[in-house]
């Protein structure tokens, strides 16, 4: 029989804070149970909030209780619907208790075995890749991945590198190998798999090709259109998504479903099954079942382990930022490692660029909503910028160079940096848009570059016109100033007090750089003193910017054609190790050329594919 649970039984809103933005939503409770929980918000059909929103409604209503497990991609989306049912709970007064007694029992998880020729654990790019590749090269597929829609660095990236794609060669833009191959070896200094990275570059132009013809549309582009000054005039290598990551990696898995392809998203991969030291397949689990898959092959593409703050203390030490995509937590190379694949984690990450903590973002949106972003414009330019010891740590004019600056700021105290400058720069944009600080997209006035990065558009003509645009940042700022995020004060001393640095390195950081730009000469860190802004005129401004880091590079060693590899250096048989879970492409560094990362991911994702087929249907 069924405990009471509240005597006020009716419709309860409440609302919990998720990644970026507020969760509103509505509980209907009964005397007894749960009935239903629905959102406030709207939601993009078959979004990943959309998603998200109804898996955890359906888990709280089927499991009565708020304790349930959070949706693998949606970590913070889940704990902010939890709050907000919370909340709608408390106020219709419910026993938690007599709530748990109620509870769903838990049946067990269903059992089902399924046998395929290649099995790919992982859906980002890498592992949509091998999936449809495997596909179209004959081969029966299942393509497992443990979040509940499209997600992962391949679903927010800007597009990949290529040196000789069909565009390059229309257009009489190929790129060198050569050079591509010059900057692995510059970015690395020789901490890389040269084999590896000759095949990956060789392979670059016929993965864009491929993918264009599967749907995931791409466009060359030239280099420095997304804002990267540094990178202007450099040789146009990335290839951008016309339709957003998102969309290009929904639209590569309906084209593997089309053909046969078997996917299952909810399904996290638990352990490699083996036969003495082959691989014979693996155990995948949902919420509710357990799958068996026999496979004569594994292709392995997890995305790194930049979610797992355990695994990021364990080999990147004590201070690293939380990676981008949260999901992705090593899962793979925990398998692959399991199986014998030797480890090969070097320290590379992908730091790049900066940005704010999710407590700092929490802060602001309470504030001011998602008017917060345009906060992100002030470190657009080559700025003072500060540690968090109040000292000058290196070239400011890296500042747009976002994976030099990535590196650099890694390497300070708690990966942080303030930004700074004064109200005479806030004037100036006041007074003419922030190309009266520096003009960024004015080389393609009458050239319009467009692709989408983050799933949004970065498109020159709409970034010439924004530039240009008359901004006051002053009211934000002061309202933002009851964060810890951005810090005003009337003197440097009084600003460095708010910060909460050392003054006498704040004011010796302040008058070293202005005096670099006075006498056209920095002797400290060299910066191009032609673009160094002044701070002279106060109130004095900073704002605080964590390192940004997009996850992991490398972690199970490799060959050419993308084999996991023993500690001896032979084959595990019948494994493969794909994009960001694969080592060889790095040293430390992240290449500074565009589309790096979503390349090798793309490229060594299609080539293991290729080889699982054919291999598998030869019998090897």
């Amino acid at each position: 029989m069924t405990k009471k649970i509240t005597a006020n039984p009716g419709k309860y809103t409440g609302s919990g804070q998720g990644k970026e933005s507020q969760i509103n939503l509505e509980v209907e409770v009964d005397t007894d149970k749960i009935v239903n929980v629905k959102p406030l918000d709207k939601y993009a059909p078959d979004s990943l909030a959309d998603n998200a929103f109804k898996k955890m409604a359906q888990k709280i209503v089927d499991q009565q209780s708020v304790d349930v497990d959070v949706v693998s991609g949606a970590s913070e989306t889940s704990r902010g619907i939890i709050a907000g049912v919370k909340e709608a709970l408390d106020k219709a007064g419910v026993d938690y208790d007599a709530l748990k007694e109620n509870g769903g029992q838990n049946t067990g998880k269903k059992e089902e075995t399924i046998d395929v020729d290649v099995a790919v654990v992982g859906a980002g790019g890498a592992g949509v890749a091998a999936a449809l590749a495997a596909r179209q090269h004959g081969a029966s597929v299942a393509l497992f991945e443990k979040t509940i829609s499209p997600l992962g660095a391949s679903t927010f990236a800007g597009g990949m590198f290529a040196g000789d794609s069909q565009q390059q060669k229309d257009q009489d833009a190929v790129v060198s190998k050569k050079w591509l191959y010059d900057e692995y070896m510059d970015a690395s200094q020789g901490y890389m798999n040269s084999i590896l990275v000759r095949r990956i570059i060789d392979e670059s132009g016929k993965t864009v090709d491929w993918l264009n013809e599967n749907g995931a549309i791409m466009k060359l582009v030239d280099a420095g259109t997304g804002g990267s000054y540094d990178h202007i005039g450099m040789p146009a290598t990335l290839h951008g998504y016309q339709e957003g990551g998102t969309k290009a990696v929904t639209k590569l898995i309906e084209k593997f479903k089309s053909i046969g392809g078997k996917m299952y998203f909810g399904f996290a991969g638990k352990k490699l099954l083996q036969d003495d030291d082959k691989v014979v397949g693996l155990i995948a689990e949902s919420d509710e079942e357990t799958l068996h898959v026999n496979a004569k092959k594994v292709v392995i593409a997890t995305g790194g382990f930049g979610g797992s703050p355990e695994m990021r203390k364990e080999y990147l030490g004590d201070v690293s930022t939380q990676g981008q995509v949260l999901q992705n937590t090593g899962d793979g190379l925990n398998m692959a490692w399991d199986a014998g694949t030797a480890h090969h984690i070097n320290g590379s990450t992908h730091y790049f660029w900066q940005t704010f903590s999710n407590k700092d973002i929490g802060e602001m949106v309470k504030l001011v909503g998602p008017n917060w972003m345009p906060l992100n414009a002030l470190a657009d330019f080559p700025n003072l910028r500060v540690n968090n010891r109040g000292q000058r740590y290196a070239s400011e004019t890296h500042a747009l160079d976002f994976a030099v600056h990535g590196a650099e700021l890694s390497e300070q105290p708690q990966q942080t940096e303030f930004v700074v400058f004064d109200q005479a720069m806030l004037d100036k944009i006041k007074e003419g848009g922030t190309v009266a600080i520096e003009d960024h997209y004015g080389k393609w006035k009458n050239h319009r570059q467009f692709y989408m990065e983050f799933n949004y558009p970065t498109d020159t003509e709409e970034n010439i016109k924004h530039e240009h645009e008359k901004t006051d940042f002053t009211a934000l700022l002061n309202k933002l100033a009851a964060t810890n995020v951005v810090f005003i004060g009337n003197t440097i001393a009084e600003l460095a007090e708010k910060m909460g640095v050392n003054k006498e390195n704040l004011q010796k950081a302040v008058e070293q750089y202005n005096d670099a730009k006075k006498k056209g000469e920095d002797d400290l860190f060299f910066s191009d003193t032609k673009r160094m802004i002044p701070v002279e005129n106060g109130p004095f401004y900073a704002v605080k910017f964590i390192a940004r880091n997009l996850g992991t590079l490398g972690g199970a060693t490799i060959d050419e054609k993308m084999h996991a590899l023993t500690p001896k250096g032979e084959p595990v048989p019948n494994l493969y190790v794909a994009g960001a879970d694969a080592s060889g492409m790095y040293g430390k560094a992240y290449v500074d050329f565009e589309g790096g990362t979503l390349g090798f991911a793309y490229i060594s994702g299609r080539l293991a594919g290729i080889d699982a087929a054919e291999t598998a249907k030869a019998g090897k």
